[in-house]
């Protein structure tokens, strides 16, 4: 079963016309349901949860109400979509996440990310690298987000190393690294995402890397499949070789969500095959 459960309605606005766009791709790609999981930090009942600057850069704050609308809408419609959120995990907000992002709305899907250590968005200038430690910014995210997953918040981690975006690589092996961070998913019967989407970035790598994906199996870990999409043409990007990544470390089944609760299905050869013709 194709499904692809991370996308972005960010480059177009909150209609049914748009949101279409990227349920047409995804069809014409083989995927039979998708999950659109829109950063918290657009939202006005996200403000104040990250640095002030970072608000006044994405623009004028929207209202989660007429996302989630939109969603629930397409949904009693019978559209085979899935409403989500991508939430910025920071350390010590874990009430005002729930309280203001997460109780109060239907979810289908919470998906946690750490794209912030401290004040700095590691992920938005490579110029921001220069002259810092890069052993101990992976040290300081992977600690993160094992916090981040003992927190109970959310469903799914999302792109689990995606500090690597820019390529700029550690010196320490990231098994051990990674291993709390499963540890703590695994007691909180958390999945860990497969994503497409490192391969459109610098570092041309998918998220996880191939030692960390062995070690998520070898945990036993539910995975989802992921595009990160942000404009329609990239949902399901490159996912036949996404899903034959995924089969060859040992994957044989994709997690699904409704109302947050997860069920599996099969990833099998077929699926291969289906999304390299399709993609």
């Amino acid at each position: 079963m194709l499904i692809d459960y991370h996308m972005h309605l960010e480059q177009g606005d909150f209609s049914p016309s748009w949101l279409r766009r990227f349920l047409d791709t995804a069809l014409s790609r083989g995927v039979q349901e998708i999950a659109i999981t829109e950063h918290a930090y657009r939202f006005r009942q996200a403000a104040g949860l990250l640095p002030a600057w970072w608000e006044q850069r994405t623009g004028p704050a929207q209202d989660l109400e007429e996302y989630v609308n939109l969603i629930t809408t397409a949904q009693r419609e019978g559209w085979p979509v899935k409403l989500g959120i991508e939430i910025d995990y920071v350390p010590g907000r874990e009430d005002d996440i729930a309280r203001r992002l997460v109780e109060p709305y239907p979810w289908d899907v919470v998906l946690g990310s750490v794209h912030w250590l401290g004040d700095w968005p590691f992920d938005v200038d490579p110029a921001s690298w220069q002259g810092r430690d890069v052993d101990s910014a992976y040290g300081q995210y992977f600690a993160t987000l094992a916090r981040m997953a003992t927190s109970g918040l959310f469903d799914v981690i999302s792109h689990p190393d995606v500090i690597k975006v820019f390529g700029f690589r550690s010196r320490q092996p990231l098994a051990p690294l990674f291993r709390p961070v499963l540890e703590a998913a695994q007691a909180r019967h958390m999945a860990v995402e497969i994503s497409s989407a490192g391969w459109r970035k610098r570092v041309g790598e998918v998220y996880p890397a191939p030692e960390l994906l062995d070690l998520v199996q070898a945990l036993h870990l539910p995975v989802t499949l992921a595009s990160d999409a942000h404009r329609p043409q990239d949902v399901a990007a490159d996912f036949g070789r996404l899903c034959e990544y995924a089969w060859t470390h040992g994957i044989r089944q994709v997690t699904v969500f409704s109302r947050r609760s997860p069920s599996q299905r099969p990833l099998g050869p077929e699926s291969t095959a289906e999304a390299g013709a399709a993609g």
